[in-house]
């Protein structure tokens, strides 16, 4: 059995297998999407960049009408689940996956029903699993990327929503069309992000770049680490806007996010990038993220 098999859950602090993890029916998040989520990096059992995720979980609680879980209660029963998942696998996982769900709790009204003006209590799933990310070829020779217009609600651009059906309609049409993932651009044809992470390019001077969060694209965790780590290593960060019909000015371009680092795109549409010209840049980027 693969590792991929392997995980467990915690529901408000119940702990059980993956495979045996249920929530009830009356859950905000099933029934309306009313839900957040983070999903953090455990690297050999180490919480990467913990504080930073639930800065950003507060403030999508606050956004989303959720109440907020105890920083405390949530980080204890968040290392009790990395130590449950290690038992079960019996092994400390370079990389593992953790994603932290909070919903707005139970109930079958839209509505919310407050108790002097205090919101319900919500639901917490914590799940752990081992993962290995891309694979190797996908790091030397790069993913495809198709173009698609962003159709997602502009309410939620500032909000770690679990409301994913855009995104994954999204992804699954570019799969179909012979690509790995959806590269969403807007009404004046300026890009953001793909369906599962932020976007960023280089020119010729290898100037790195990125999309403004603010209302263009969710602010990355990731992202801000690797500003930091470019930062040490004096490499040039910029924040610009990418339009479509400018392609020929980007050297190169990748996804990043917690999970996987930075990937390459060696294709979007039509337009082809030299992945391999660009191959120890590629490096530096993941060694100016991961050793931040």
């Amino acid at each position: 059995m693969t590792n991929e098999f392997f995980g467990v859950a915690n529901i408000n602090g119940k702990i059980c297998p993956l495979s045996e993890a249920k929530i009830p029916i009356s859950d905000r998040g099933f029934l309306f999407g009313h839900s957040i989520f983070e999903t953090v990096l455990v690297k050999k059992g180490e919480i990467k960049h913990w504080d930073e995720h639930f800065a950003r979980l507060l403030s999508s609680c606050k956004e989303a009408f959720i109440l907020a879980p105890d920083k405390e209660t949530l980080f204890s029963n968040v290392k009790e689940t990395i130590q449950k998942n290690i038992q079960q696998t019996g092994e400390v996982s370079d990389k593992c996956q953790l994603r932290i769900i909070v919903s707005g709790g139970n109930s079958f009204d839209l509505g919310i029903k407050k108790t002097n003006n205090v919101l319900p209590s919500s639901n917490f799933i914590i799940i752990c699993r081992n993962v290995t990310g891309p694979t190797q070829e996908q790091y030397l020779d790069g993913i495809s990327l198709l173009c698609v217009k962003d159709l997602r609600s502009q309410g939620l651009i500032d909000i770690k929503s679990c409301s994913y059906l855009y995104n994954l309609i999204a992804l699954e049409s570019a799969k179909n069309a012979g690509y790995d993932d959806a590269l969403f651009f807007n009404t004046e044809n300026n890009i953001s992000e793909s369906t599962t992470a932020n976007f960023i390019w280089f020119d010729k001077n290898l100037t790195v770049y990125s999309t403004p969060f603010k209302g263009l694209c969710l602010a990355g965790v990731t992202l801000s680490q690797l500003i930091a780590g470019l930062k040490k290593m004096q490499i040039s960060f910029d924040w610009s806007v990418l339009n479509r019909a400018n392609m020929s000015d980007v050297k190169g371009c990748g996804i990043i996010s917690s999970i996987r680092g930075i990937v390459p795109v060696r294709k979007i549409d039509e337009h082809v990038f030299d992945v391999h010209s660009s191959h120890n840049f590629f490096l530096k980027l993941n060694q100016a993220l991961f050793n931040h």
